[in-house]
């Protein structure tokens, strides 16, 4: 006969899916967990996002690439100088986005961010969505 044993899973081996699904408990003092909200955003860029993201050395490298592979067109790039394309994505960048709830996070990245034809791998983040 098979033994089954229980695992009590600690916080440092919860993932983004349990962290989430720990918002629909209380806490013991009967209050909602919006804390295990934020850390399943934190997971799931760190396990999920980041690991499924493509990098680029640079905002030209990458822009390059995406026209270069299909993903943003030329001309429409080319009606704006370089510079200023480059220079509008670093202020997105410096404005310290942070997604306030997994759900958010989710959605975007399974919904609205740019991603390879296969769907596999992320080509942009929400600063990028400028």
């Amino acid at each position: 006969m098979a033994t089954t044993t229980a695992e009590c899973l600690t916080q440092e081996t919860m993932d983004y899916h349990a962290l989430n699904a720990m918002l629909n408990l209380y806490d013991s003092a009967g209050r909602i967990q919006f804390d295990k909200d934020r850390q399943a955003v934190d997971a799931f860029i760190a396990t999920h996002v980041r690991p499924n993201s493509v990098t680029f050395s640079s905002q030209q490298q990458r822009l390059n690439w995406l026209v270069n592979e299909g993903y943003y067109d030329e001309s429409v790039l080319n009606r704006y100088s370089r510079d200023f394309v480059i220079t509008l994505f670093a202020h997105a960048h410096t404005s310290g986005f942070r997604f306030q709830t997994f759900l958010g996070a989710w959605k975007f990245y399974t919904s609205y961010t740019l991603k390879t034809f296969d769907g596999k791998r992320y080509l942009e983040d929400f600063a990028d969505r400028v």
